[in-house]
């Protein structure tokens, strides 16, 4: 059960609120065009379900190891040189996300002293807020559990 979550967490999520962008953005179209209306909510809807499903896909990419890196100069150096270089470029990405941990929890407990609500949904902006750092904190998850595996399989390979 565990292993299914590890492995499929970030997809479901994705999928749900892709799932939620589409509708909302469809329903908004036919609420226009048919009904010459439109409804409050479906734009933050939208823009709320594509920030998310940004947020889990940049964790997704973590965890696959899919992010953009250039190889090609990697791959000709000596393995000390490879690994070297490789946890070098993840330690500086382990930096930028605590980096960011900390100032999206900074603005996010900013929020908590003003009251501030979305326009079309009516929520408080301190709880949509609150699961960026969050997902910073999986993504966090996701760089030290590449980490563990490589160490797991004796550092064989490169941590990729």
């Amino acid at each position: 059960m565990l292993g299914k979550l590890d492995r499929h967490f970030e997809e479901v999520l994705c999928t749900i609120f892709l799932a939620c962008v589409v509708g909302s953005v469809l329903m908004q179209v036919v609420m226009r065009f048919v009904f010459h209306s439109a409804a409050v909510w479906a734009e933050e809807t939208a823009v709320y379900g594509m920030i998310f499903a940004v947020y889990l896909g940049a964790t997704m990419a973590v965890r696959e190891r899919a992010h953009i890196r250039i190889t090609l100069l990697v791959s000709r150096l000596p393995r000390a040189l490879q690994v070297f270089s490789i946890v070098l470029a993840d330690a500086l990405w382990f930096a930028f996300v605590i980096f960011m941990i900390v100032q999206t929890t900074t603005y996010t407990q900013l929020l908590f002293n003003v009251t501030y609500q979305t326009p079309g949904l009516g929520i408080e902006q301190r709880w949509v807020q609150m699961f960026i750092p969050m997902l910073f904190c999986l993504m966090l998850f996701r760089i030290l559990q590449v980490y563990w595996r490589w160490k797991n399989d004796r550092f064989k390979g490169l941590p990729l």
